[in-house]
Order: C-alpha cells, then structure tokens, then sequence
C-alpha cells in the first residue's frame, strides 16, 4: 500500500475529500475517498509497498480518468496535472497526496477508474486557452490487463499505473498501481549531452545495405533520427522533432550516415528515411536505446513499388495508386538468419492485430506466407510484436503505427536444429 505512510497523511484526505465535493454536488450518496496502494503482488510487484521507500528524483505527470463502466469510450472526467514534490529532501512517492481531484459532477452510476503516472518527460503540451498556462497531454487511450488491472507494457508506458471500479454510495475507491516500469521516472532529469550517432540503412527486399555509389540508391535518401510522441490520442514524428544524420559515405559497401547531436532519447531510436523523389512514403525503424556516448542505429528503405503492393492487398477494390492511410502502417518480415522468409509463423502484437501477405498479393489471417511479410493497421506506436511457431524460440520486436509513416518491424529467428 501507499499506506501506512499515505493514510495518515494529506493523501487520502485531500484526494478524498476533493472526489467527495464532486459527488456531493451531483447526488447524495455516500461520499468515498481515493486510495492509493502499491502492488505486492507477482504482477509488476513493487520494491516496497512503503510509499516513502520508493524515489521520486525527477518530474513525474499524473493522469487520472473516469470513464462509463459499460462503455470506456465515454469519459465523465480526465485530468493531467504534474505531481509537486513533496517537501522532503529526497522526495518519494508520498508526493502524490498533493494531487487533488478537480470539482467536477459525476453521475450516480458504475464508472472505471484509471490512474497511471508517467516520467514528465514523455508527456507533451499544448497552449493554454486565451493565452493561459500550457496544459499537459497525457496519452489518451492506456491499455489494462483484465487479469489484474495493471497497465500491458506498451508505450508510452506508464511507470505506475491501475485501475478499479467504482460503485454508487461506496466508502472507499482504492486503486492499486502497478510498478510498471518503475525506472522510467528517472527519465525526466537526465542530462542531455553530446551523442554520436551513426545509422546504416538496409533495404527490405535482401535486408541488406542498400546499393552505395552516385547513382546508389543510398545516394536519393534522407536519413534522420526522432522518437515519436503521442499528440491528440496518435503517434507522430514531426520534422522539428528529428535530427537529420550526414552522409560520411562508410566504406564500398555499406554506406553510412552520422552525426554528433546534442539530443535524448527516453525509450526508443527510430531512423527516419526519405527517399527523394516523388510519391514515397518516409520509413521508420526502431530500437530501445541504450545509455552512452554512441548509439548504432540500422533504417530501412522500402521501394515505391513495394509499398504500392502493400497497400493494394489492403484495398485490393481500391483504384490504382492506393492512398497511403494517414494513421501510418506497420510492414514486417520474418526471416531467418540467411535474410529468407519463413512460412507458417503466428506473429502476436501487445496491441492491435496483424495480417499476412500472400504470395498473390493477398491477406490471410493465419500465418506468414514464404514471403515473411505481415501488415498491422491499428498497433499503436510501441507495440511490442512477438513470434511463435514449431520448433522455433519467440522473438520480439518494436512496431506500431506513427502518422504518414510505414513502420519496420524485422524478426529474425534462429534456424531450427537439424
């Protein structure tokens, strides 16, 4: 629990009593208080349950919704507000008993609670109304496991997180949040400095460099690196929010981009490339970045005429040139270690669903073709994409949907033992 130290504490009075001036304006039931606890559980187990043993070095943002039991997709109230720190030398997480429920009407009927923090750092804004304070954009949809009421491990993942249910005229709302990724809090006060980055970039046809030379195909492309953010419930990566990465040539054959740049990346790379002519479709590969002073990124290069087929066994009715949606796509492959596609793979994504290109330019719904090739259209940025298959460990990769942007997910397996 958050209690014992919160619930002698200003943090369940204050929040309580906050959420008690709401219902008493929209009925007369009985007045609850909201409860922090902290998972003591297998499931994204805290490391004390002990509010004032557990850190809080950095900026951290607080998201706190209502939604309608039956249908989530109607929210009663949402608010997005920095957690001040407690006054403390070191502050802890006791500093959420200063996060007070706006006054708002709730009506008298079953509603979800959602709580979930998140490292200030992720969380973009937005101007004010009339030239007021910038306002807080916490993501808009979080997803829960049924199982146990924690946030599924997809970014922008929350670092805590829970939700509950509350019912009209109960005592007590206690929501128990889960310790998903407890780390990422210290996020928000890293320090930027100079990083050395150098990207490759492969092509999706042989997942190998693409060609170099004048007349190269690495010679028409712009390469960059960003990581997206989530603006109004989607994912984007906006010119201003990339660094664009020089050409040093590389040796004769794998050409290579980089760049000193004074930038930070909180959870993932992604390489942006461009090619320069007309009708195509920047694309995008990710990877979890990692601490240091140089990072080693590979990008991919999708050609037109690739990308049409693609988007024509999604629209197979639709005229030629098909439009590219503007939510973004996810392309895969599964291959094996020589670069070849492998048959009869299941590919699971956290979030959303997948389907899988036929040799005759076809979906199917039950398996990758020789071809390797799966599509997913509603995996949100972050989606972690898994494999399983006969004789074959599970291998993982980034994926997700990002505005105007195919996205790359390559999963390579091992080769079966003979």
């Amino acid at each position: 629990m958050i209690a014992p130290a919160v619930r002698a504490t200003r943090a369940t009075g204050a929040v309580g009593a906050a959420l008690a001036g709401a219902l008493a304006a929209a009925c007369s039931t009985p007045v609850p208080h909201l409860q922090l606890a902290l998972a003591d559980t297998e499931d994204q187990k805290c490391p004390f349950v002990d509010c004032s043993l557990i850190p809080m070095p950095c900026k951290t943002v607080m998201s706190l919704k209502f939604l309608d039991r039956d249908d989530p997709s109607i929210v009663y109230h949402e608010q997005c507000d920095e957690v001040p720190f407690d006054t403390t030398k070191n502050s802890t997480l006791c500093s959420l008993k200063a996060i007070d429920i706006e006054p708002v009407l709730l009506p008298v009927r079953d509603m979800e609670v959602q709580v979930a923090l998140y490292p200030a750092s992720v969380i973009p804004s937005k101007p004010g109304v009339a030239g007021g304070p910038d306002q807080l954009q916490c993501p808009s949809h979080v997803a829960y496991s049924v199982a146990n009421g924690y946030p599924v491990e997809n970014w922008p993942t929350p670092a805590l997180g829970g939700r509950t249910f509350y019912h009209p005229g109960d005592a007590t709302v206690t929501v128990r949040l889960g310790c998903t990724d407890l780390t990422a809090i210290e996020q928000s006060c890293a320090i930027s400095d100079l990083v050395t980055v150098t990207a490759t970039v492969d092509s999706f046809d042989t997942l190998a460099s693409v060609d170099s030379g004048p007349s190269g195909t690495a010679s028409r492309l712009r390469v960059s690196v960003g990581e997206p953010r989530i603006v109004d419930g989607g994912f984007e990566l906006r010119p201003d929010d990339t660094h664009t990465l020089q050409s040093i040539g590389g040796n004769a054959t794998i050409p290579t981009w980089q760049s000193e740049l004074d930038i930070e990346f909180n959870r993932y790379v992604c390489v942006d490339v461009l090619e320069a002519v007309a009708q195509t479709t920047a694309v995008l590969r990710c990877k979890p970045v990692s601490a240091g002073a140089r990072l080693d990124a590979t990008g991919m290069w999708i050609s037109r005429d690739d990308v049409q087929r693609i988007l024509s066994a999604l629209s197979p009715s639709m005229p030629d040139p098909v439009k590219f949606p503007d939510e973004g796509l996810t392309v895969g492959v599964v291959v094996d270690q020589a670069a070849i596609g492998i048959p009869g793979v299941v590919v699971t994504p956290a979030v959303g669903s997948v389907k899988y290109l036929t040799g005759q330019g076809m979906l199917s719904t039950t398996g990758t073709s020789n071809n390797g090739i799966f599509v997913s259209r509603d995996a949100p940025f972050g989606t972690m994409f898994a494999t399983s298959g006969p004789g074959r460990p599970t291998v993982t990769g980034v994926g997700g949907n990002v505005a105007g942007k195919i996205t790359v997910v390559v999963l390579q397996l091992d080769n079966p033992p003979p």
